[in-house]
């Protein structure tokens, strides 16, 4: 089972996340609602998290009379 099945079933909704794989088994996967992400390991379909929340940030294009600016929220 994937990790997004896994994730949808656990949660009881439709999850919107991101997947990085760290090497020696671990992933990074960052949900894409809340901006914060994890590094993981799964084993035989258990899911542990390995370390604390990281905060990604994010970029938002926004038009003004000056021209397009981004903006950076982090």
């Amino acid at each position: 089972m994937s990790m997004k099945a896994l994730l949808d079933d656990y949660l009881k909704k439709d999850t919107r996340i991101t997947q990085k794989d760290a090497g020696n088994g671990y992933q990074e996967v960052c949900d894409l609602d809340t901006g914060d992400c994890y590094t993981i390991r799964m084993k035989d379909g258990l899911i542990e998290r390995v370390d604390n929340t990281m905060k990604t940030n994010r970029t938002l294009k926004v038009e003004t009379p000056h021209g397009v600016k981004t903006l950076l929220n982090g």
